[in-house]
């Protein structure tokens, strides 16, 4: 019976234990977001990562394109009360593989070819939040995004340039786990803007013979998404991997769609 009594006891000991540890991380979580609510807090980041992508450009040929790529990332947020501005630019560079194509004509030929190809976008967005609570806060907005998707023949002038500016709205969704480590997922999706798109994959061909046109929901569409995770070493410096996908389809003067997803890691600092 003492046993029993003794191992109900030590039972009792660490449950009340567990518990006020659990408060006091409570505690610890939602002082923070209150602080952050009562000053801007200053987020700059920058990494390394791989990308993974897919397309089809049908002002070249209706066939199917593989890159893998190494990506620059420079990324960063600013917290004030409610309003939370951030801004997320990267660029990815490497080359397309070749496509292996049994026709013996000259047009044709640069399929047989590696061909270099850069991916970049520039986003600025800003957030209101409208729900959840001071651990898994919600916001939606707005932002200005503008991507770049360009792919060049080595040793030629062959090119072929993809350039969108566009209104999106923007939502984010932050989880604080405890004091060091955070998830954040954002969203993207393209409303209005403006595109030029090439007439075909040429050679030197004038900037008169981009086609050009506004783009809305009738003929572009896409998602630009990723989840972050940030783990605070100290009060300066922390560690953040993130995971992004992007898909795209715009269809003028031809059909172009991509799919990529995007891996990386870096160091960001708080101010």
């Amino acid at each position: 019976m003492k046993k029993f009594t003794y191992l109900f006891f030590i039972l009792f000991l660490f449950n009340t234990w567990l518990a006020a540890a659990e408060a006091q991380e409570m505690e610890e979580i939602i002082y923070i977001a209150e602080n952050e609510r009562r000053m801007p807090a200053f987020r700059i980041g920058t990494g390394l990562g791989f990308s993974f992508s897919g397309y089809r450009d049908e002002t070249d040929l209706p066939l199917n394109r593989y890159n893998n790529s190494f990506a620059l990332i420079f990324d960063g947020n600013i917290e004030n009360e409610k309003f939370l501005y951030s801004f997320n630019s990267n660029v990815s560079f490497g080359k397309n593989k070749s496509i292996k194509i049994d026709i013996n004509d000259n047009y044709f030929s640069y399929f047989q070819k590696e061909s270099n190809s850069i991916r970049a976008s520039f986003e600025n967005a800003l957030d209101y939040r409208l729900w959840g609570n001071d651990v898994f806060p919600g916001y939606l907005g707005g932002g200005l995004k503008f991507d770049i998707y360009f792919v060049h023949l080595p040793e030629t002038f062959y090119y072929n340039l993809t350039a969108v500016l566009s209104l999106n709205a923007h939502a984010s969704q932050k989880w604080i786990i405890n004091s060091k480590n955070t998830f954040v997922f954002s969203a993207s999706l393209p409303v209005f803007g403006y595109s030029i798109r090439p007439p075909y994959y040429g050679l030197l061909y004038s900037p008169l013979d981009f086609a050009m046109d506004f783009v809305s929901l009738h003929n572009y569409w896409a998602l630009f998404s990723d989840v972050k995770y940030n783990h605070k070493i100290n009060n300066l410096i922390s560690f953040y991997a993130n995971l992004g996908a992007e898909l795209s389809h715009i269809n003028f003067p031809q059909p172009r769609k991509e799919a990529l997803l995007r891996l990386n890691a870096g160091i960001s600092f708080t101010f």
